[in-house]
């Protein structure tokens, strides 16, 4: 079986203790997330409806040198659908597929999980102190949010206005604490899976602001003890970005949204361009493509060249669109 640095078609970056490819494959739409609208996320849950499909998606891609994959755990049904097309995918090209899963970070406050609506409305807080009423006007018009907020009905706490619902004190965000049961249980559901770059979840979108690298750190460390790399996942790159920077934990790279059109950058693609720009640790972009707006070169060109991101991520449609996205971001990075 060819490794995956051997059947990688691409060049790589250094991650920790791992050598990266710069064109990852996302885990979107496979799960049913497209970015778009509710009608593509139904059209691709159709389209991807089992195991083969995805593995012919795969296949495809590691036809065209790409061998690392995106992997997750919190859509249960669809992310084992997806590991078990990874091992058959391995088996029918006889190559090696490398994966990062996405790990949640089980966060709990007085022994109970943490309200959404109140975490949402502290990201709100935290985003209006850092942009003022700028941030408010871009998040609202932001097509992602808009989609995500009408699209998947328990998702829509992603409006919660701070005024409206009360965001997290410090005394209360200084009293959170991690499941370490439940973190076991996240890692269990990618077992069997040579470890590679663990993606912390984007509870360091509140953990980071609120100073709790005591918990970072825990968590990190936790991670280190399996995986040779450790990122993580940011949705709030403006504000925890520089938050991480001006902290003591080290993460390998961050991973977090960045594209042309200026999507889903948050708190405002300003300050975002910023802190990826001005960041010491590594970054890996998600939507690219601003969640499938942009499929054409243009986009690649952008966050590998212009903005010189280490790596890029993006989700895998129908094989017709792959095809075409493989082939726009292999041309950005023959201009690199």
């Amino acid at each position: 079986m060819k490794t995956y640095l051997e059947a990688s078609g691409v060049p790589t970056v250094t991650v920790g203790a791992v050598e990266l490819p710069r064109l990852i494959m996302g885990i979107h739409p496979t799960d049913g997330y497209g970015y778009v609208s509710a009608a593509r996320d139904q059209a691709m849950m159709a389209y991807f409806h089992s195991t083969e499909p995805i593995v012919e998606v795969l296949s495809c891609g590691v036809a065209h040198g790409f061998t690392v994959v995106q992997t997750d755990h919190m859509a249960i049904h669809r992310n084992r659908q997806q590991l078990v097309a990874i091992w058959q995918t391995m088996e029918r090209t006889d190559t090696e597929i490398r994966t990062i899963p996405f790990i949640m970070i089980p966060l709990t406050l007085d022994g109970r999980p943490l309200d959404q609506h109140r975490l949402h409305a502290t990201f709100d807080y935290n985003n209006r102190q850092a942009a003022g009423e700028e941030y408010r006007r871009y998040f609202t018009a932001d097509p992602i949010v808009q989609y995500v907020s009408s699209g998947h009905a328990a998702e829509e706490d992603m409006l919660v206005d701070s005024d409206q619902v009360a965001p997290y004190t410090p005394e209360e965000l200084g009293g959170v604490q991690l499941d370490h049961g439940l973190l076991e249980r996240y890692l269990g559901f990618f077992a069997g899976f040579e470890p590679f770059i663990a993606d912390a979840g984007a509870e360091i979108d509140l953990l980071a602001p609120a100073g709790r690298f005591d918990l970072i750190d825990a968590y990190v460390k936790a991670l280190r003890q399996r995986f040779p790399a450790v990122a993580t996942s940011i949705h709030h790159p403006g504000v925890t970005i520089p938050a991480l920077e001006a902290g003591d934990v080290r993460f390998d790279a961050y991973i977090t949204p960045v594209n042309k059109a200026g999507v889903f950058m948050l708190p405002t693609p300003e300050l975002t361009l910023k802190a990826v720009r001005s960041s010491r640790t590594p970054v890996i972009a998600i939507k690219p493509m601003a969640g499938g707006r942009m499929v054409r070169r243009e986009a690649f060109d952008y966050v590998l060249n212009e903005v010189g991101v280490a790596s890029c991520m993006f989700g895998l449609g129908t094989l017709d669109e792959v095809r075409h996205t493989f082939a726009e971001a292999k041309g950005a990075l023959t201009r690199a």
